[in-house]
């Protein structure tokens, strides 16, 4: 299972450690975890360095933005969305785009763009979109995330066990 987060700025990276931990507990031990975790700024730090982000991203199951403020409109982070769309990920099942926004004191302005703009990059992609508003409630109830990883759980079981049955094996028989 590959998790991938970016956030946008630093009150967000505890949004996207607290989301991660939390799809790792739902799993549970029987899968075996790759997660990474970016900040938004790291995509201007070189080509190779973005184009190995973006690669990371696309292939990830789980990608999580994560953003406490969307005060103006992150029109970089949109355009990076928009191009992880041209990567052929090699996921055997369509995987999550989850957006984090916002915090208790933070009501944002943009908040209805960012989530259009997410909603058709997520169709884009081929991954069910979760927006959730980060409050006190939704880092402590974490049933939101439980209804929508659950499902991404067992269609990446079926498409693991689909992938290595005898018959389709390469060298078997």
């Amino acid at each position: 299972m590959r998790l991938f987060s970016l956030y946008v700025d630093y009150a967000a990276s505890a949004y996207a450690r607290w989301a991660a931990g939390t799809i790792t507990k739902l799993a549970g031990p029987r899968w075996r975890f790759s997660t990474e975790m970016w900040n938004l700024d790291a995509l201007s730090a070189s080509e190779p360095i973005r184009k190995m982000i973006t690669g990371d991203a696309a292939e990830a199951d789980v990608l999580l933005i994560a953003a406490s403020s969307l005060d103006q409109r992150e029109t970089k982070l949109i355009e990076w969305l928009n191009s992880l769309a041209e990567w052929q990920p090699g996921r055997p099942a369509h995987g999550l785009l989850v957006g984090l926004f916002g915090d208790e004191e933070n009501r944002s302005r943009e908040l209805e763009w960012t989530v259009a703009q997410f909603t058709g990059c997520a169709r884009q992609m081929g991954r069910e979109l979760v927006v959730q508003w980060m409050e006190w409630e939704a880092m402590n109830e974490a049933a939101w995330l439980t209804k929508r990883v659950e499902p991404l759980l067992v269609r990446k079981q079926s498409g693991c066990s689909k992938a290595f049955q005898p018959e389709t094996a390469a060298g078997v028989g």
